[in-house]
């Protein structure tokens, strides 16, 4: 029984590298003079970028079970308001104005899911909403051109160094500290991490405090992409970042199963299965279409491997539980 407990283990671990594995194998059979250019790659790289840093703030929450659909919206009014304001005041505010505005964004969405106790979803989805509205309103649904020295933010000596440490501390933060852990338990069971003194509101506000810190972030990569700020920016961002997490293996209800490596295994996953629908000149329907099965597939795949895990775990314990009261009543007729 522990054998089999220990290999449906083994492949809940491995089973977003073997899907990883088997799309980088199809495109590189389907198109290998193509998909390992080095501006290929690089491509690829600058895909994956803004999806894992968007994740290292989402994990948070959907380790705790909850849904942030903001961060699109949020990546789009941080940079425009930031880079409006810049205009006027200099780029040097850029940074720090933006991601004081994704702070207190994801501050203000943890304090109403915490205090109010509004679902996740609807709160997420209203926001999501009336960001965008408000994104509308300050650009006027025109294209604004910025400083040359914001757009250079974007460049690979700037961005790839900042990924490699905000990967590091995010890691850190979610692997050994409290804000993982109690985000973890919080996702097991709410009611009995209130119970064992687990400050929840707390956690609650500082899972979406981060998650907005990094749509911050990612919108100030994006302002160097596109070369300034437009309404339309970070359109369905947040989906990108939630299908990244399932595909690596996030459970969706969140929980103890929620590791961190895997955000990054997801975001290459889309990365390259995007990319080698591009590349082999997929038309964009049919692309979000396999795009979409791949989700459900693993997704199903996901929920059926950690099902039959918990099932012979529970067997096991159970076994083992008939097998210590055996013991001790062979001893009590002794």
């Amino acid at each position: 029984m522990k054998k089999i407990n220990n290999y449906w283990d083994l492949i809940s671990k491995l089973f977003p590298f073997i899907g990883l594995v088997l799309i980088i194998i199809v495109f590189t059979i389907l198109s290998p003079n193509r998909l390992w250019r080095i501006n290929n790659i690089r491509g690829v790289i600058n895909m994956t970028i803004p999806m894992a840093i968007g994740a290292m703030g989402m994990v948070f929450v959907a380790s705790q079970g909850s849904t942030d659909l903001t961060q699109g919206s949020l990546l789009a009014l941080c940079a425009s308001f930031a880079g409006l304001v810049s205009t006027q005041a200099g780029a040097w505010v850029f940074v720090p104005l933006a991601l004081l505005t994704g702070l207190a964004v994801g501050i203000f969405n943890g304090a109403v899911l915490a205090y109010l106790k509004v679902p996740s979803l609807m709160l997420t989805l209203a926001m999501l909403i009336a960001l965008r509205s408000i994104v509308l309103y300050i650009t006027n649904s025109q294209a604004v051109f910025l400083d040359p020295a914001i757009i250079a933010l974007d460049d690979v000596k700037i961005k790839y160094p900042v990924f490699i440490l905000l990967f590091i501390v995010m890691w850190y933060l979610f692997d050994y500290t409290k804000a993982g852990f109690f985000s973890r338990c919080i996702g097991e069971n709410q009611t009995v991490g209130q119970f064992a003194g687990i400050p929840v509101k707390k956690y609650k506000i500082l899972a979406f405090a981060l998650s907005g810190l990094m749509s911050a972030v990612v919108g100030i990569f994006a302002v160097g992409s596109i070369g300034g700020v437009a309404a339309t920016m970070g359109n369905f961002f947040e989906l990108q970042v939630m299908t990244a997490m399932f595909v690596g293996g996030i459970p969706v209800h969140g929980g103890a199963s929620s590791k961190f490596y895997k955000i990054i295994v997801g975001s290459l996953m889309l990365a390259f299965l995007r990319n080698g629908l591009a590349i082999t000149r997929v038309p964009t329907e049919i692309s979000e279409l396999i795009q979409g099965i791949m989700l459900l597939t693993v997704v199903f795949m996901g929920l059926y491997v950690n099902e039959k895990f918990t099932g012979w775990q529970a067997s096991a314990d159970i076994t083992d539980v008939k097998r210590k009261d055996k013991i001790r009543l062979n001893h009590s007729k002794i």
